[in-house]
């Protein structure tokens, strides 16, 4: 595991407990199992789309129609890698819902917040909506603080 070098210091080892804890979670148990969501949304579109395409032209005798390929391929492709990110984007709140309830919601909790106070630009670039593409999958600090609290409340109704 690879740990920010501009994070040294700031974190004790009991801090990184949760944080390292949530990030297992998520590469080991959730993101293998997305492994066929993310064929079935981006692959499976293509591959029928470009099947789509041929069989039309063959069956229509115009070969000019595969040339419509692409304009098939970039609308899906995009479509489905947007739907994976929001995808990825749950299944990493759901690491967080699930770490909680095995080292208990306090202790990510008061990393995450105190993560947010640090004023991080990476983080703060996330709370603002200006992570761009490369960071569309990520929940921002603000999200995972609500969802952990969120779990509380919950908790609350459920035992009434």
């Amino acid at each position: 595991m690879v740990l920010p070098a501009r994070m040294m210091g700031k974190l004790t080892v009991e801090e990184w407990r949760p944080v390292i804890a949530s990030s297992l979670v998520f590469e080991k148990k959730i993101r293998r199992s997305m492994r066929g969501t993310a064929f079935l949304l981006t692959r499976v579109p293509l591959i029928v789309s470009l099947g789509g395409t041929i069989t039309a032209a063959i069956l229509l005798q115009m070969s000019w129609i595969i040339f419509l390929y692409p304009v098939l391929l970039f609308p899906l492709a995009i479509l489905g890698g947007r739907r994976y990110d929001a995808d990825l984007k749950r299944a990493r709140l759901e690491a967080d819902s699930r770490t909680s309830s095995v080292i208990g919601k306090d202790p990510l909790l008061q990393v995450m917040k105190k993560i947010d106070l640090m004023g991080l630009d990476d983080v703060d670039r996330l709370k603002s909506g200006r992570g761009g593409r490369r960071l569309a999958s990520l929940p921002s600090i603000t999200e995972r603080i609500d969802n952990l609290q969120g779990l509380s409340s919950l908790a609350g109704f459920s035992s009434i």
